[in-house]
């Protein structure tokens, strides 16, 4: 028998049993929509924390008053989450500053606040920046209208996306909109464009006043030349991890302590990747994990249909024996007919999956991106998943005797 013959045998077998097939092929697709959904969403994500770590140059690096990098970057992702081991001055700045290679030092500080606006009155928190932060990550915040304060500038706001459309309702803050943080008058000039990526809700929600207002509004919280971190550019052509030593062994003097025993982490792009990538292959790793079982349930599935196959066909096996099938082509039709399971599981589940994916972006914004290697990958996966869990009960069919056969 040819791989023709073969095939329209064996799809005339899967019409006659065609309950217990889509059954089976059910059990299949719901196998594929999750291994489509999960490879897909973990692409998404990989590219989304991907194309937001781009934003954070090889050339910046931060500087946080804490010895424990990991610690420091457990804040959800963003720049300005608070770390409380140690601290940093103005010193330390201007230090920072005057290391050859250093293009731009940018000193924050951050905290709690009472933030109104017309009769409404919440507690957020409110980052102090110096300005040219805005320049360091211009490729990262961008305005959707009006500006960014100026140098000098004071009592003035730039409100991120959220914070300027969700903290107060249905009461919009927008440019030239009057706040009040701690009872004091702020002016917004700007708000910033929504960066919308899995990793920018603190950022898309953050609210911005220049460094020395930021002093003011926090003058309970810090000591008078304290800075609550720092972020840092370096000139082209300068190495980074020279730069790093050279700004670890400056503020190590300052503070009188060993390199071993700081109390503070200069962090560059690259250490920041690397911890990423530690935490994504983890993530993946569990997905993975995920997918595997879902294809062992398409598996049994399959199995367990091609094994009652060979049983209520054994009279059939016989025949066809009888009138010259060798056993490989009974191989060959068990095989095929479970293969076409998996395939119609895999194309079934494939559009099912897409669809589910549509959904879970428009509703929950979950970042997916279906690349052409999972379609590729699920297709093979569904195709061999049948072929595999076919391959027993095929086997068994094919070293029937022929004479055994005919008996039932």
């Amino acid at each position: 028998m040819n791989i023709i013959d073969v095939m329209i045998y064996g799809l005339k077998n899967l019409s006659n049993r065609s309950m217990r097939s889509w059954l089976t092929i059910i059990g299949m697709v719901i196998g594929v929509i999750a291994i489509v959904v999960i490879l897909s969403i973990s692409e998404g994500f990989n590219k989304d924390i991907l194309d937001q770590m781009s934003s954070f140059g090889a050339d910046q690096m931060i500087i946080f008053p804490i010895s424990d990098i990991t610690q420091a970057l457990s804040g959800g992702g963003s720049i300005a989450s608070p770390q409380t081991s140690g601290k940093l001055f103005q010193e330390d700045a201007d230090d920072v500053e005057n290391i050859p290679g250093v293009k731009n030092v940018v000193r924050s500080i951050f905290g709690r606040a009472t933030l109104s606006f017309k009769d409404k009155n919440i507690t957020a928190t409110i980052i102090g920046v110096d300005r040219n932060m805005f320049d360091m990550y211009d490729n990262y915040i961008e305005v959707e209208s009006g500006r960014i304060f100026k140098d000098g500038e004071r009592n003035v706001a730039f409100f991120a996306a959220d914070a300027a459309t969700e903290y107060f309702g249905n009461d919009k803050i927008e440019s030239g909109s009057v706040i009040k943080l701690n009872g004091k008058n702020y002016r917004v000039v700007g708000i910033q464009k929504k960066i919308g990526t899995s990793l920018s809700q603190t950022d898309d929600s953050s609210i911005y006043i220049p460094f020395e207002d930021a002093k003011d509004l926090f003058t309970d919280q810090f000591l008078d030349d304290e800075v609550g971190y720092m972020m840092v550019q370096i000139d082209e052509g300068f190495d980074a991890d020279e730069i790093k030593e050279k700004i670890e062994i400056k503020l190590a003097d300052n503070h009188h302590v060993r390199l071993d025993d700081k109390d503070f982490s200069v962090i560059t792009s690259e250490q920041i990747s690397e911890i990423v990538g530690t935490v994504l292959l983890s993530v993946q790793l569990v997905l993975a994990a995920v997918t595997l079982i879902a294809s062992v349930v398409g598996a049994i599935g399959i199995a367990n249909t091609m094994f009652m196959n060979v049983l209520e066909r054994v009279r059939e096996i016989g025949i066809l024996k009888s009138v010259g099938a060798r056993r490989n082509d009974i191989l060959k039709i068990f095989l095929v007919e479970s293969a076409m399971i998996g395939f119609a599981g895999g194309i079934i589940g494939l559009i099912l999956g897409y669809i589910a994916l549509e959904l879970l972006v428009e509703f929950f914004g979950v970042p997916a991106f279906l690349r052409l290697r999972i379609i590729a990958f699920v297709f093979i996966f569904s195709v061999g998943t049948g072929v595999l869990a076919g391959f027993i009960p095929a086997w068994r069919a094919a070293k029937m005797d022929p004479v055994d056969a005919l008996k039932f």
